[in-house]
């Protein structure tokens, strides 16, 4: 029987498990997912309202490191000048877009599986809620698999669910995106 399963992207599922908690997540009920487009409008527009010279960060350059930022978990305020010391500029960047999502109830698709990831760390009552629900973890193309989903994987799997990976390391085409071919911690 396939009801009650969950079967998509690791961004589908994070999407689904946000509208349900989107309360205990912080946003709101209606919030909505910006693509690549619509980031960069909103960097773009951090960048005029800065009078940022484009020509020593350029805006998809800003966007790039916000994302990647994301996918190792960090939120703009943990970022620090040891941590990025060429990047201070990018950082307030990734402040200030962070400011403009929160208000407007916008999620990128980096932020949908950091969202979760902290909802699922910080309230054990939902974590608890998917580690009775979920018996069997399933994941296909784990060559692909990047440091957040790693995480969240380790959550979700931590009271000896059945966890299955199939992976070619062969066949990675997201180590742009961070995906780890080698053991990830």
């Amino acid at each position: 029987n396939t009801r009650g399963m969950w079967i998509g992207t690791f961004h589908g599922i994070a999407h689904q498990l946000l509208r349900i908690h989107h309360e205990a997540a912080q946003l709101p009920s209606g919030f909505q997912i910006l693509d690549t487009d619509d980031q960069l409008r909103i960097v773009k527009r951090i960048y005029r309202t800065r009078a940022l010279d484009e020509s020593r960060y350029p805006p998809k350059q800003a966007l790039w490191f916000i994302n990647a930022q994301k996918e190792r978990g960090l939120r703009s305020h943990r970022i620090s000048a040891s941590e990025a010391p060429d990047y201070l500029q990018l950082a307030e960047i990734y402040r200030e877009y962070e400011a403009i999502c929160n208000r407007s109830g916008l999620v990128d698709f980096a932020e949908l599986l950091l969202r979760s990831l902290e909802l699922l760390q910080t309230r054990d009552d939902v974590l608890e809620i998917y580690l009775n629900r979920f018996k069997h973890v399933l994941v296909d193309e784990f060559q692909d698999t990047n440091h957040i989903q790693y995480r969240l994987l380790h959550l979700l799997t931590r009271k000896g669910q059945n966890f299955f990976v199939v992976g070619d390391d062969d066949q990675s085409i997201y180590s742009w995106r961070g995906a780890q071919v080698q053991v990830l911690p």
